[in-house]
């Protein structure tokens, strides 16, 4: 078995949706990674934003951020989920180094 990797996806989503349904997309993606023996360390909404430009016809955004060690195929199978959700406008998933990752979570 492979070491586990370190990975931070930031996921962005309209600024009209409810808490309930921000907190159904983070509990979403949290449980898709435990599902696929990912360790978790950050859900969280991240801020919420005027965007750089108009995607999808949205202004403004709630970024999402998640952090969490695993091995490739938990992110490949959050990145399925999220392209899937009408109500994710973007997201993008990094691939972190073990110090890098270890000084953004403190």
């Amino acid at each position: 078995m492979e070491h586990p990797r370190y990975y931070e996806t930031m996921a962005i989503v309209p600024a009209d949706l409810d808490e309930a349904q921000v907190e159904a997309i983070i509990e979403r993606a949290r449980q898709v990674l435990q599902t696929q023996g990912a360790t978790v360390h950050t859900a969280r909404v991240w801020d919420k934003r005027k965007l750089a430009y108009e995607i999808k016809k949205h202004k403004e955004g709630i970024y999402l951020l998640f952090r969490y060690e695993g091995q490739p195929k938990a992110a490949e199978e959050l990145n399925r989920i999220l392209k899937i959700n009408e109500n994710v406008i973007r997201f993008r998933t990094f691939r972190m180094e073990p110090e890098e990752f270890a000084r953004f979570s403190s």
